[in-house]
């Protein structure tokens, strides 16, 4: 009994030692194949090795630059399932590898798979050493989700680690404008601008914060320098037909209105306010027609919204 255990425990720590030598193998040739482009094979490899041995620093580092390529090539051919699929096995076989997390939330957030990229970025700031981008990510998640005040805090956080990044500001801006802060908004535009002057959206952000405000003649003046930067900005044009549509000027928002549906043609708010306008001025068929398209185009982005979808369920199962 004792030579069959002792034969037995031979056996173990020999196919143990075996599959050492078998693994360092495996990913001296994934590395091979990931250096020859071969970069699907080499993922297979790179990812065997980590079910035996999961602490394999080559090897994760393998297993993620080989999948962030593999997405990005799938990015790059429009298959952005394809792209999802190959970061989400990584992150499965590497669930704290920081790299992952980020271009996965990132990317999770491109596809509107919102509360997945909540998840993702969540776990990515509660992991040490902290990478500020987790933040600007997670910031921006939220507030498409509208949890502005956690949007808020994540964007401020990262701001205190990289103050003069003049997007991090305009981010920022955009968050206070949609809780209708107007005076903190119209701080971080001007920062962003002054960081960054050549913009055309900060200061298109600005003539937003005035239309919403009824400052009239301001909006149009902010729209004007976002329209010097950026001659075709559909929004800026929009927002120039609005305001002179509020000031009743009909016909000058009708110019500015044409415009923009021609520079823009999927912008809702832009065939919305011509129909109106256009009513105003007495074309009734040119205002049914507009007011159609927008109506057109609102279903449109209301049924994008309702089929935004969550890859998990909140078990973390598929």
């Amino acid at each position: 009994m004792i030579a069959t255990t002792s034969l037995l425990l031979a056996v173990t720590l020999s196919g143990q030692i075996a599959a050492g030598r078998d693994t360092r193998a495996s990913a001296v040739e994934a590395q091979g194949l990931q250096a020859a482009g071969e970069l699907a094979q080499a993922r297979d490899m790179f990812e065997q090795v980590l079910v035996l041995h999961p602490g394999d620093a080559e090897a994760q580092d393998g297993m993620a630059s080989t999948s962030e390529r593999l997405s990005l090539k799938a990015r790059a051919a429009g298959d952005m399932n394809a792209a999802l699929e190959a970061l989400v096995r990584a992150q499965k076989v590497e669930p704290d590898h920081q790299r992952v997390l980020l271009d996965l939330g990132i990317l999770e957030d491109e596809m509107s798979l919102d509360m997945d990229a909540v998840t993702t970025l969540e776990h990515l700031v509660a992991l040490k050493p902290l990478d500020p981008n987790a933040f600007y990510a997670l910031a921006r998640v939220d507030m498409s989700l509208g949890r502005l005040e956690a949007a808020q805090e994540e964007m401020r956080a990262y701001l205190k680690i990289r103050p003069l990044d003049a997007s991090a500001h305009y981010g920022l801006g955009r968050i206070y404008l949609q809780g209708l802060q107007f005076d903190k908004a119209q701080v971080e535009f001007e920062e962003s601008i002054r960081i960054q002057p050549q913009q055309s959206e900060g200061y298109y952000q600005l003539g937003q914060a005035d239309l919403n405000q009824n400052k009239l003649d301001e909006s149009i003046a902010q729209f004007q320098r976002a329209l010097e930067r950026n001659p075709k900005h559909g929004g800026a044009l929009v927002g120039i037909g609005t305001a002179y549509f509020k000031l009743k000027q009909y016909d000058k928002a009708k110019e500015w209105l044409v415009r923009a549906t021609d520079a823009a043609p999927e912008y809702q708010p832009g065939h919305y306010y011509l129909g109106l306008t256009l009513g105003r001025l007495g074309d009734a068929a040119g205002s049914r027609r507009e007011l159609d398209v927008a109506t057109e185009l609102a279903a449109k982005d209301n049924q994008q919204s309702a089929t935004r979808l969550r890859l998990l369920q909140p078990d973390g199962q598929p």
